[in-house]
């Protein structure tokens, strides 16, 4: 008969307990999801910082599309402004505007930008000058993701155009187009809030010239001790290098997006603390499991690794920052990749 007010005692203490345990699981829980947001967005952070008027996006997991077939649209596409970013630097003779534009047809579409031009009388399939000498200065809009052309799928969608302003104090940028029933685009070009960052390449963004291919490059990787052969005359030997060297690769994967021949013929790493520069490795020499991409053509979707070789990384230490400069085959002007090589 006396045990009964100590059951219940030991009930309540564990219920307590329960609720006890409980609390500090929900707590852990909203702790760690908390963090894990918070990393996401760090994640994401720096890309949307650059991502400017263009959407982060994934490199294409199919090459060599079909295009839609051009036809004439003039009174089934309407394209309204969305956003933009204005650039105006002191080593460039004119600023530009990279516009989000959005995009509706009745199909999907294959839309020259010739029906567009500017105020000026810029025509915007013909600003190939002005992207030269942009990538001349190592500014390169692809890092945008801008579109040279309206191809699409889809009967809906959003694009970033390049727009030249030729007269820098030009306060606003007017596109017309030859289309009938379509509005003029006003843009303003007072709040210039384009950065040199927001046009640089580093390893893992998505290269692309905007019409014909798009490539990523990773982090460099250190491979030394690795087996390296080249190939002549179709058989095998080994590629001895000195014990003082380090090897480094950089894989890259590259999508011809309408099947257009997509070639590095040539790769140098160029470190920003000396005039040094280094070679890629010729396309004959590979490793036993990364093959060398230099020289390959790629008509749909390809990967493979560019190798480096460093002398005397003990005496001269291999830990600085510098550029990766691909050469594609048929382009006047490298591409440039901020990498660290270490």
């Amino acid at each position: 008969m006396d045990r009964q007010p100590t059951n219940k005692k030991l009930e309540k203490s564990t219920k307590a307990l329960i609720w006890i345990l409980v609390i500090l699981i929900c707590s852990i829980l909203s702790l760690l999801f908390y963090h894990l947001y918070d990393d996401y967005q760090t994640g994401h952070s720096d890309s949307d910082k650059t991502a400017g008027a263009s959407e982060v996006h994934k490199l294409n997991e199919k090459g060599n599309q079909p295009k839609p077939d051009e036809k004439e649209v003039s009174n089934l596409t309407t394209i309204s402004l969305v956003s933009q970013e204005v650039f105006d630097f002191n080593d460039i003779d004119f600023k530009f505007v990279v516009a989000k534009v959005h995009v509706k047809t009745k199909a999907p579409c294959n839309i020259s930008l010739e029906h567009y031009k500017t105020d000026e009388g810029i025509r915007l399939d013909q600003v190939d000058s002005y992207v030269k000498t942009l990538e001349k200065s190592s500014y390169f809009v692809g890092r945008q993701n801008v579109w040279f052309s309206l191809i699409s799928d889809k009967s809906e969608f959003d694009a970033n155009i390049f727009i030249p302003v030729k007269e820098k104090k030009k306060q606003s940028i007017t596109v017309s187009s030859d289309f009938k029933n379509q509005e003029d685009i006003k843009i303003s070009l007072k709040n210039i809030n384009g950065t040199k960052e927001m046009l640089t390449y580093k390893a893992k963004d998505i290269i692309t010239d905007g019409k014909s291919y798009e490539m990523t490059v990773s982090k460099a990787m250190d491979i030394t001790g690795s087996y390296l052969y080249k190939t002549i005359g179709g058989d095998e030997f080994e590629y001895s290098l000195p014990s003082t060297t380090k090897v480094y690769a950089f894989k890259v994967t590259a999508v011809s997006l309408f099947g257009d021949v997509v070639e590095i013929e040539d790769a140098t790493f160029i470190p920003t603390s000396s005039k040094e520069q280094f070679k890629a490795l010729d396309k004959g020499i590979n490793a036993m499991k990364y093959a060398n991409i230099l020289g390959t053509q790629i008509k749909e979707k390809d990967s493979g690794w560019l190798f480096f070789v460093a002398y005397n990384p003990d005496q001269n230490p291999i830990t600085y920052k510098g550029t990766l400069n691909l050469k594609l085959k048929n382009d006047s002007n490298p591409i440039t990749v901020n990498v660290n090589l270490n």
